[in-house]
């Protein structure tokens, strides 16, 4: 996906999360937009040079964002959490794994030296 398409992508979920009737879900309120939700917060993953190169599986359910998966450190779990609460006013459970060799996206290489 390229960037632009991608910052595209962003730009109209985040439109669409500032609507009424988008945000978390309280008494009263209507249901927040977790089929949205998770395809911006995959998209904001997928963007990240680092994070978007390892398979991480991006669920969402009442305005839960659920990461799973392998990275190779805790600061990558810890960016990934980052990026997926950074756009969106949502709670992320990260349930992402360190992983020796964590799985990657076919065409991708480690950046270790």
């Amino acid at each position: 996906m390229s960037a632009r398409r991608t910052g595209a992508l962003l730009a109209a979920g985040v439109a669409l999360l500032l609507m009424p009737g988008t945000a978390p879900a309280q008494s009263g309120a209507p249901p927040c937009k977790d089929a949205l939700i998770t395809r911006i917060v995959e998209a904001r993953l997928a963007a990240d040079r680092e994070i978007g190169q390892f398979r991480i599986d991006v669920t969402t359910s009442d305005c839960v964002v659920t990461l799973r998966g392998c990275v190779e450190s805790r600061e990558q779990a810890k960016k990934a959490k980052e990026l997926a609460k950074r756009l969106i006013k949502v709670k992320v459970k990260n349930e992402l794994k360190v992983c020796t060799i964590a799985p990657r996206k076919p065409g991708t290489r480690s950046h270790r030296s």
